[in-house]
């Protein structure tokens, strides 16, 4: 995780004993809910131990830095990282993300079976909705872009089982249908990149607060 400017850097590991799928996606929550925070960079978990890596960019009126999320299944602990341009800020970060981490987890592990399946597909859907915007501002193919809006439309469908139709399921299904027709090795045609970043924001909102009545 490098940056030109950010001279400061702080970190912690947490050690957990959740399943660590789980515990990466609801890092990625503590994290990727706060305004004005992105996704900079991902790779997909793979092979038998689950690995995963997520960079975040998050900016405020004063300062703006990096966020890295590394989750090491054979070593049952989250590690969290950032770096910036002031030490003292970056420590105050770390340190408020480490203890509501702990909090989401304490909560999630409360929750009844029924209850955390569907917190775990809303966690999904919510990453969905940040690789997308990252897959829309990198001109990455149509083909990735309606893999995400389709697997977090499933997702958030799943997590809200037996409740008044949500507006995120009836808007992407109205996005799949315009561009379902449209050349899946292309990126997207300019004159939908806006409107489509515009509509992922509202679908990450929309999703956050279905996951904050979990944790």
């Amino acid at each position: 995780m490098e940056e030109s400017g950010f001279d400061a850097k702080s970190k912690c590991s947490i050690p957990y004993v959740d399943d660590p799928s789980v515990v990466f996606r609801i890092a990625w929550y503590t994290v990727a809910s706060a305004p004005r925070t992105y996704l900079k960079e991902y790779r997909d978990p793979g092979g038998e131990d689950f690995e995963g890596m997520a960079i975040f960019q998050s900016e405020t009126d004063d300062s703006h830095f990096l966020i890295q999320l590394l989750v090491d299944e054979s070593a049952k602990s989250i590690e969290m990282g950032a770096a910036g341009e002031s030490e003292k800020e970056i420590s105050s970060y770390i340190e408020s993300k480490n203890e509501r981490l702990n909090v989401h987890l304490d909560k999630y592990r409360l929750l009844s079976t029924d209850v955390k399946s569907k917190l775990r597909r809303a966690l999904v859907a919510k990453t969905c909705w940040d690789k997308l915007i990252f897959l829309i501002l990198n001109k990455k193919s149509l083909s990735e872009i309606y893999y995400q809006i389709a697997h977090g439309r499933e997702m958030i469908i799943k997590a809200t089982e037996g409740e008044t139709m949500q507006p995120i399921s009836l808007s992407t299904s109205g996005w799949l249908s315009k561009i379902e027709k449209l050349d899946r090795e292309e990126p997207l045609p300019g004159d939908l990149t806006t409107p489509l970043a515009m509509k992922a924001v509202e679908w990450k909102k929309e999703t956050h607060v279905i996951i904050s009545r979990f944790i």
